[in-house]
């Protein structure tokens, strides 16, 4: 036992010390700031100067009303006429002049510009002269400010939903949206862990190391300790974005974007975040163990990348997959694939968060991938040995054949 958490303990603190670990753990938290700050970026950067402007009226509720919508305009109250405006146009003083006649009833106005006006800024003026002209009419036809507040007062409409355990087509856009990040990031992590233990066990393998170490440890406590090691890293990796999630939901809990989010949670069943984070570990513990496997069959570390090719190919069409069940959950080969241990941890888990599949398909599909599990953990346990003394340079198919010839001998 010591001999095995002392392999565990070098593993792990080589492994999260290294620059690609840090980097691994810090970018996706830069990913995510620039993504939470574009918007406010984009503000800032839309933030544009008050349009200076003369208006030319003989009812100064429109003058005033312009005056007070300092956010869009910028008025002149010393340019009163025409002369004048044309002159402080010329001069670049005001950006354009707004003259508003009446006759017989009807209001009209027009905004005269050196340059083409932008229809933001036409449809601004139309919305403040309309509200103008609403108190200009009330007082003319004796109508209180109570009884035009009343008219004015806009009619609530909520929205009842009636459906069984069915999300809305906003819902629905919301959450495909956020399954494809998930797996996203789900099909990153598998990628690079499959790697990390590839290389770890080939590094050994192909420096003649492993002989060595096989003479003092046992081949189980070898891969046993290295795979804990990995896990823990995993597990460092996930909780401190758990951490950092929590605190960032504490600081911005008052925010539409969060309150927004809880609300689309609110229409999922509670088990549902556990169920996601048992499909997203252990699909990740499966490929951990095929790595582990496939690493012990690699000669040396310059050919982990083409051993590791056919389980490569497997994430990215689990990944595809999952793209594929967030926009047509119920298609067949959708639902096939979400039974397949390598690709249900992206696929089920898209069609789980939709609520396109029973409770019973869920609990299928997790029974199979954590009977895959224990399978891939026996099989690697049982090879592991005979493959870590096994250099072949004849491609993964032939190395296989010979690691279960060499493992029948034994």
């Amino acid at each position: 036992m010591n001999k095995f958490w002392v392999i565990t303990k070098q593993v792990y603190k080589r492994r999260v010390k290294t620059k690609s670990f840090l980097f691994s753990l810090l970018f996706p938290l830069l990913i995510a700031a620039v993504f939470f700050a574009i918007p406010k970026i984009a503000d800032y950067f839309d933030q544009s100067e008050a349009t200076k402007i003369a208006v030319l009226s003989n009812e100064s509720a429109y003058s005033q009303i312009l005056q007070q919508d300092k956010d869009n305009f910028a008025v002149n109250p010393k340019i009163n006429t025409e002369d004048a405006a044309k002159k402080a146009l010329k001069d670049g003083k005001i950006d354009g002049y707004v003259s508003i006649t009446e006759q017989d009833g009807k209001v009209s106005a027009v905004y005269t510009t050196q340059e083409t006006a932008g229809q933001d800024i036409l449809t601004q003026i139309s919305a403040d002269l309309t509200s103008a002209k609403i108190s200009v009419k009330a007082a003319e036809y004796n109508i209180s400010a109570e009884q035009l507040q009343d008219i004015n007062q806009p009619i609530s409409v909520k929205n009842q939903v009636e459906s069984d355990n069915e999300l809305t087509n906003h819902q629905k856009d919301i959450m495909s949206a956020a399954i494809l990040v998930l797996t996203l990031i789900i099909f990153i992590f598998v990628m690079s862990y499959a790697n990390i233990v590839a290389s770890e066990i080939a590094n050994e393998k192909g420096t003649r190391i492993m002989e060595i170490i096989l003479s003092s440890v046992s081949a189980k406590t070898h891969l046993l300790a290295k795979l804990t090691a990995i896990i823990l890293m995993l597990l460092t990796q996930i909780g401190f974005y758990v951490i950092c999630g929590a605190i960032s939901m504490i600081i911005a809990q008052n925010t539409d974007m969060v309150q927004n989010l809880l609300d689309q949670a609110g229409a999922f069943p509670v088990y549902y975040l556990v169920l996601n984070l048992l499909f997203i570990f252990l699909g990740l513990l499966l490929y951990i163990l095929l790595s582990a496997l496939i690493g012990s069959m690699v000669p040396n570390v310059e050919t982990v990348a083409q051993f590791m090719y056919p389980m490569t190919i497997l994430a990215i069409v689990g990944y595809w997959g999952s793209i594929a069940a967030a926009n047509a959950p119920d298609n067949i080969l959708v639902i096939i694939g979400s039974y397949i241990p390598t690709f249900s941890p992206m696929m089920m888990l898209a069609r789980m968060d939709l609520l396109s599949v029973s409770t019973t398909g869920i609990f299928v599909s997790l029974g199979i991938l954590i009977l895959s599990i224990i399978l891939s953990f026996w099989l690697t346990l049982k090879l592991y040995r005979s493959n870590v003394l096994l250099y072949s340079n004849e491609g993964l198919i032939k190395t296989w054949k010979k690691s279960l010839a060499y493992a029948k001998k034994q």
